[in-house]
């Protein structure tokens, strides 16, 4: 039996814009592995009321200046365009929500998941796919904030894999 959408039980939770708190890759075992966009990073979600995500995120080191031949990005040369294309990632679609766990598992944890039908994305092998993130909501300090572990390892330039750990404070 298919999971039942739970999205309007959560959705004035979850909907509206959230910032990049932090970004981390985790070993299996919670190990700190990598900080991908350092202690800064540079992201948004924005996400419908009735729940279509879009999401960015981009090393902010990167996009700390223009262009280094000061020229328009479609006129610069590929190389020189690629530095900054590849710490950009962002995908969007459709999501649902979930109580339980995908497959049984989600960081062998209980609680809520979504999965996003991807329409559009900066990775061309994630079209049309699925991004599936646990979700975990929490209150600090009178902020509101989000925790995303995307279900696949994610892979750093050096070929590292590790677990995502993403937490997001909504701004709006």
């Amino acid at each position: 039996m298919a999971p039942q959408n739970v999205w309007p039980t959560y959705s004035s939770r979850i909907a509206g814009v959230w910032k990049t708190v932090s970004f981390e890759i985790q070993s299996p075992t919670g190990t700190l592995l990598a900080k991908p966009h350092g202690d800064k990073p540079l992201g948004r979600v924005q996400i419908s009321p009735n729940g279509y995500l879009s999401a960015h995120m981009a090393d902010p080191v990167r996009m700390a200046s223009a262009l280094p031949s000061g020229k328009a990005w479609v006129q610069a040369g590929d190389a020189e365009v690629a530095a900054v294309a590849r710490g950009v990632s962002m995908y969007c679609g459709y999501l649902e929500l979930f109580e339980g766990s995908p497959d049984g598992e989600v960081d062998g944890q209980e609680g809520l998941w979504w999965q996003t039908r991807v329409d559009v994305s900066s990775d061309p092998s994630r079209m049309g796919g699925l991004e599936v993130r646990g979700v975990e909501l929490m209150e600090e300090g009178g902020k509101e904030f989000m925790v995303l572990r995307p279900r696949n390892d994610m892979v750093l330039e050096d070929g590292t894999r590790g677990r995502g750990v993403l937490k997001w404070e909504k701004i709006e």
